[in-house]
């Protein structure tokens, strides 16, 4: 569950049940900011989407909306697959610089699902930013918001170009005669 909460008063009550004085929030942001995004305007006051969800919560909306393999999970947090495989099972627990990664793709799937964007997962991988893809970008702390909005702009134009071909309304049946293996008969070697 995401909360959108604008503070203009003394107080902030955060996720964890703990009141922090506003004054002082320059202090305190870096030990709530993995709970909770804030930003400060010229005023002072303070601009916050609190995001209560659990680490298990984000991966589980991850594997929900992206359905990546686990292998890719542990290779963009940089841990082995038992330690996701264990994070889900709740055995244990990710790190504080883990659960940000994972914050960070949780977030990218929501807005992958508020667009309306069904196969997300695919988009994951594709090569479209200078020969790298959006996941190989997150892996290398690179910047992708905007390529996450080109993303969701490409997918929605692919989707409607879809829709306007008409194959989403044949009723044939999926074959696999465009596979080359199928579609091109061999021929004999000569030895």
């Amino acid at each position: 569950m995401t909360t959108k909460l604008v503070l203009s008063f003394g107080l902030l009550i955060s996720g964890t049940g703990s009141a922090y004085p506003l004054e002082n929030a320059r202090t305190w942001q870096p030990f709530v900011q993995s709970r909770a995004s804030l930003d400060f305007d010229e005023i002072g006051y303070v601009h916050s989407t609190m995001d209560l969800r659990t680490p298990l919560e984000h991966l589980q909306n991850i594997r929900t909306i992206l359905n990546p393999p686990v292998a890719e999970l542990a290779s963009l947090f940089d841990v082995s697959r038992q330690a996701v495989y264990k994070w889900l099972a709740e055995d244990s627990s990710p790190e504080s610089d883990k659960v940000a990664r994972i914050t960070e793709l949780s977030n990218i799937a929501d807005a992958f699902k508020e667009a309306g964007i069904h196969r997300a997962g695919t988009l994951l991988n594709m090569k479209l930013f200078d020969g790298r893809s959006l996941f190989d970008l997150l892996k290398a702390n690179r910047p992708y918001q905007e390529q996450v909005k080109e993303l969701i702009a490409e997918a929605k134009i692919m989707e409607a170009a879809y829709e306007q071909s008409g194959l989403s309304q044949s009723n044939a049946k999926p074959t696999n005669d465009w596979l080359s293996t199928v579609s091109i008969p061999s021929y004999p070697e000569k030895h």
